[in-house]
């Protein structure tokens, strides 16, 4: 239970990196598919180093191998989270930020399980 309030800590300051770049590209005017991808990029790169050494405690693990997994993770993850966005703003708002809202609870919750059962295995 301790490391899933820890990884949802690290998760609520991902979320806001990626929902302050998302929003800040939005009214800059990009499209919302680039804004998402590279909010979320920035949230990736936090939440990277703060899931390895804090959360799961990976310090002594390969950082080759477990780059590989985390960016797949992720990868996975995104598409997740940009097939939810799709879905939400094609088919319940044309709100682009609320629509972000249940795309980022999708994404977080797959994102947790393939780096506690994958990326992160002890």
């Amino acid at each position: 239970m301790k490391q899933l309030i820890k990884f949802g800590f690290v998760g609520i300051l991902n979320t806001g990196i990626t929902f302050i770049v998302y929003n800040v590209l939005l009214k800059l005017g990009m499209v919302y598919f680039a804004a998402n991808a590279i909010g979320y990029i920035a949230g990736v790169a936090n939440s990277y180093i703060w899931n390895k050494n804090w959360v799961f405690g990976a310090k002594g693990e390969k950082d080759k191998a477990l780059i590989f997994k985390f960016v797949i993770v992720n990868l996975i993850s995104f598409a997740v989270n940009s097939a939810v966005l799709w879905f939400c703003i094609n088919y319940i708002t044309d709100n682009k930020t609320v629509a972000q809202l249940p795309a980022i609870v999708v994404g977080m919750g797959v994102n947790y399980i393939l780096n506690k059962i994958w990326t992160f295995k002890k």
